[in-house]
């Protein structure tokens, strides 16, 4: 079951030392460039005009096969990353959203994000070496035009920093900001007949005009930090190219260095400078693209681990809700019982025995096994009663009727299987949804049946119909989460919360 994460991690590692020694190879590369480029000019200026356009023309051909090459391996390694993390976010997708979580749209975007990963590094690297070419700058012009590079890259790397963290705290600021909007538009949006009729309208239009218009004014703002940034950062690479043509200038009309030198200095400056500008001006895709890694490798359901034995093992688990440690070992077939009042960490605990919650502390296991999940907040979808319960199932429509009447659901409306539901349920009761996703379930025959806290809403008489159903699973593993009265009569083992 590890295979698939192993398989990304090492792919991942690959493309790391790639990147890196494709970035070491690109500022080797570049800085031979430049001197080849250098030369050629000198050889034109010294007469030598065939040489010269000979070696200017192989420089520009061999940059364009660099860039070329380059960016080939960058969009190979993108789209390699892209395919692999896609056909892992199934793992994403079984694990529901739970609430205050980023929208499962956001994996797509991280997708794309995370596949950046190697064309920065190999961006990181170049910047990073691109310090060897102080050397040449050295050998070609001397100690002073060395230390006004030197003072120039000491003097852009914080401020790089500075307008990075200031680009970094507008950003997550407005997607604040962007969350509240959505969130909020949506809330009057679904209460917009309530506010139509007590006259506040425009109450709802002015707080939504107000965030809007704080989006606004956050988005801008972060466009004036990145425009600042971008001319101080290009302002500092042109003072220090020049400061450098200045001296070797007098250097050449003093007779004490020759232009061959001269414009290797300018020239590898400029590339030193050249590298550094593309890395700091790529601070967002950094960080966006470490951020949605640690999204795609963190939000996936947990892994099976257990291939013989019981289903379901827990060893000193605490949950995010509850301090108490929880041992228990499921096995097929067993009735477990969870009981704890309101706010124990009921639900927490089932999500995590289940894998769709990570244990804050001890060891949640279970094996590969198919799991049903009822709740109050069970999702019905809108199509045919039909459709809602039998999944694309083949079953019976007589098979499917008697369940519901076992269930409670006798009422006419529930005989015509064809009849039309609305998305999540609505005009039906709270305890008619929980039974029909109950009912979905049991059709669906899962290894696990896990029942949040559903008793609460279904009324005595009915209650005791459900429980005479579910007693009949003998062989089926359910868990049951309830506050004083639960609908398992039986059960095999139990685990109190306080």
């Amino acid at each position: 079951m590890v295979a698939p994460a192993t398989s990304t991690t090492s792919a991942r590692a690959a493309y790391r030392l790639s990147a890196r020694l494709l970035g070491a190879f690109n500022v080797v590369a570049s800085l031979a460039l430049s001197v080849g480029m250098a030369v050629g000019v000198t050889d034109v200026a010294h007469g030598l005009i065939a040489r010269g356009l000979l070696l200017l023309s192989a420089v520009l051909a061999a940059r364009w096969l660099l860039a070329s090459t380059l960016n080939e391996w960058s969009a190979h390694a993108s789209a390699r990353i892209k395919f692999r993390w896609r056909s892992r976010i199934v793992t994403h997708m079984r694990m529901p959203r739970l609430e205050g979580d980023r929208a499962r749209g956001d994996l797509a975007l991280a997708i794309e994000h995370a596949a950046d990963g190697p064309s920065l590094e190999m961006l990181a690297t170049s910047a990073r070496l691109s310090v060897l070419g102080l050397v040449v700058v050295f050998w070609a012009a001397g100690w002073l035009s060395t230390i006004i590079t030197v003072g120039l890259m000491a003097l852009a790397v914080p401020l790089y920093q500075r307008a990075g963290k200031r680009s970094e705290a507008l950003a997550n600021e407005f997607q604040q900001r962007r969350a509240l909007l959505e969130g909020r538009q949506l809330e009057l949006l679904s209460h917009a007949p309530e506010l139509r009729a007590l006259g506040a309208v425009d109450y709802g239009a002015d707080e939504i005009t107000a965030i809007s218009n704080s989006e606004n004014a956050i988005s801008m703002k972060a466009i004036r930090v990145a425009l600042e940034s971008s001319l101080v950062t290009e302002f500092l690479s042109g003072v220090s190219i020049g400061l450098v043509a200045m001296v070797v200038g007098f250097a050449l009309l003093d007779g004490r260095l020759k232009i061959e030198h001269a414009l290797i200095a300018v020239l590898v400056t400029s590339e030193i400078f050249l590298n550094i500008r593309r890395f700091g001006s790529e601070f967002h895709r950094r960080e966006n693209a470490a951020k949605s890694l640690t999204l795609l490798q963190g939000g996936g359901a947990s892994d099976a681990v257990l291939t013989a034995g019981p289903l379901i093992r827990a060893k000193g688990l605490v949950t995010d809700a509850n301090d108490e440690p929880v041992d228990v070992q499921i096995e097929t077939g067993d009735h477990l019982v969870v009981t704890g009042p309101s706010g124990s960490g009921k639900t927490t605990l089932l999500e995590t025995l289940v894998g769709w919650r990570p244990a804050r502390r001890g060891i949640a296991e279970r094996a590969s096994c198919t799991i049903g999940f009822v709740s109050v907040e069970g999702a019905l979808f809108s199509g045919s009663l039909w459709e809602n319960l039998t999944l694309g199932r083949d079953v019976t429509r007589g098979s499917v009727v008697t369940l519901l009447a076992e269930l409670g659901l006798d009422a006419p409306r529930f005989q015509d299987l064809d009849a039309a539901l609305l998305a999540d349920g609505r005009g039906l009761s709270s305890g008619e949804r929980v039974r029909l996703t109950l009912a979905r379930d049991l059709i669906s025959a899962p290894d696990v049946l896990v029942l949040d806290d559903i008793a609460g809403v279904i009324d005595g008489a009915t209650r005791l119909k459900v429980r005479e159903r579910l007693e009949r699973e003998t062989r089926m593993t359910i868990i049951e989460a309830t506050v004083d009265s639960p609908l398992l009569l039986s059960p095999t083992k139990r685990i109190e919360l306080t």
